[in-house]
C-alpha cells in the first residue's frame, strides 16, 4: 500500500504504524513499515511517536537494536512529558541498561514523574519499591497508597497484589475474603498467570469460593499457558492433595514495552 507521509497527520501516522506492528485484517504485518511511520511522526516532534520509535530500536522491531538511539529518543520523550517514556527511563535507571549505570534512586524519582502522570506501570513500580526499600526508605504506608491506587484504576498486578495481601489478613473475615477473591479474579481474568494459579488454588481449597477441582484444573491450564510454572505440578498433584495458594512477597520491575 502506498503511501504519502507527508500528507499524513501525526495522529494517522502513529494509528498505521500500530496496524502494521501488530498486523490486522486491513494490514500485513510489516514492522518495517511500521517503524518507518513511527520514525516519520518522531522526526516531527511527536511526543508519543518518540517514545514508541524508541521502543523499535530498543527491540529491534523494523530496524536494527540501538540501545543508545533508544535512550535518546525516550529521553526527549521524556523532555516533552510522555509518561510512558518517563517509565522507560525509570526501568533504565533501576536495570543498568542502555549503557545507564544502575541507580535506584534516580529510577524512583523518574517512576514518581510518570506515575503523577497517570502511568500505571509507574505506579505499581513505586509500590514494589517503597515495600522492598529499593532506592528509598521502606515505607509500607506508602506502598501501599501506590498499591490501592493502582488497584483501583483496575491495573491486574496490583488487584493481584492487593488481593494477596487483603486474603492474608482477612483471617475469618468473610467480608475481607469475599473482597481478597475479587481482586484475584479481575487479575485473574485479565490474563496474569500468577493470579490464574491462586485462583485455581482458591477452588482446590475451596478457600472463598466453592470448591470446584473441575474449575481449579481449567485456571491452573490457563496459568501453565501463560507460563507460570508451578501450575503444571498443580495440575500433576491435583488429584493427590491439595495444593495450597501461595504468597508472592516480592516482585521485580521489568521492562514494559
Amino acid at each position: 500500500m502506498a503511501m504519502d507521509f507527508e500528507k499524513m497527520t501525526e495522529e494517522e501516522l502513529l494509528e498505521a504504524a500500530q496496524h502494521y506492528l501488530d498486523g490486522t485484517d486491513d494490514f500485513e504485518q510489516d514492522p518495517e513499515m511500521g517503524a518507518q511511520l513511527l520514525k516519520t511522526a518522531a522526526d516531527r516532534g511527536n511526543a508519543n511517536a518518540l517514545c514508541d520509535y524508541g521502543t523499535c530500536l530498543f527491540n529491534g522491531t523494523g530496524v536494527p537494536k540501538d540501545d543508545g538511539a533508544a535512550l535518546r529518543y525516550w529521553e526527549e520523550a521524556a523532555q516533552k512529558g510522555c509518561a510512558p517514556a518517563m517509565h522507560k527511563m525509570a526501568v533504565c535507571w533501576l536495570n543498568g541498561l542502555c549503557g545507564m549505570e544502575k541507580d535506584p534512586a534516580k529510577a524512583v524519582e523518574f517512576f514518581t514523574q510518570a506515575a503523577e502522570k497517570g502511568e500505571l506501570n509507574s505506579t505499581f513500580n513505586l509500590a514494589v519499591m517503597y515495600e522492598n526499600g529499593v532506592g528509598v526508605t521502606k515505607d509500607l504506608a506508602k506502598s501501599g497508597q501506590y498499591l490501592q491506587a493502582a488497584a483501583e484504576k483496575k491495573y491486574p498486578l496490583a488487584c493481584f497484589f492487593l488481593g494477596m495481601k487483603t486474603m492474608a489478613g482477612a483471617g475469618d473475615d468473610a467480608e475481607q475474603i469475599a473482597r481478597a477473591v475479587s481482586l484475584i479474579q479481575f487479575a485473574a481474568e485479565a490474563g496474569e498467570a500468577q493470579a490464574q494459579f491462586v485462583y485455581g488454588s482458591l477452588f482446590q481449597d475451596g478457600h472463598g469460593v466453592e470448591k470446584d477441582l473441575a474449575q481449579a484444573a481449567g485456571w491452573y491450564r490457563r496459568s501453565a499457558k501463560g507460563g507460570f510454572p508451578l501450575a503444571n505440578q498443580a495440575l500433576m498433584r491435583l488429584s493427590f492433595f491439595l495444593f495450597p495458594f501461595l504468597l508472592f512477597a516480592v516482585f521485580h520491575p521489568v521492562m514494559v514495552p
